[in-house]
């Protein structure tokens, strides 16, 4: 992974948003006011690739837990419950 390239908001506007688009195609570009990030451009495809990494690993994070949930339940038929019921009376 290549290393962000920190550009101070001022400069960015100054070269104008062709530049910036040229360097985000290169590599994720964060600016910067006063060297605190406020923004991070990058191109199309490396968003893409991010957002497609974090629907992943949510859906296998739902997966984990739908997983965890089913194996500590317990299932039972209507029919089972009922005469459970009726035995506590």
């Amino acid at each position: 992974m290549t290393t962000p390239l920190r550009m101070p908001a001022t400069v960015a506007t100054k070269k104008g948003a062709g530049f910036l688009a040229e360097k985000a195609a290169e590599r994720t570009v964060v600016l910067t006011n006063h060297g605190k990030p406020t923004a991070v451009v990058m191109s199309p495809e490396h968003f893409d690739e991010l957002e497609r990494s974090l629907r992943h690993a949510a859906d296998r994070l739902v997966q984990g837990v739908t997983d965890l949930v089913a194996e500590r339940s317990e299932f039972s038929r209507v029919d089972e419950v009922r005469e459970r019921l009726h035995a506590r009376r």
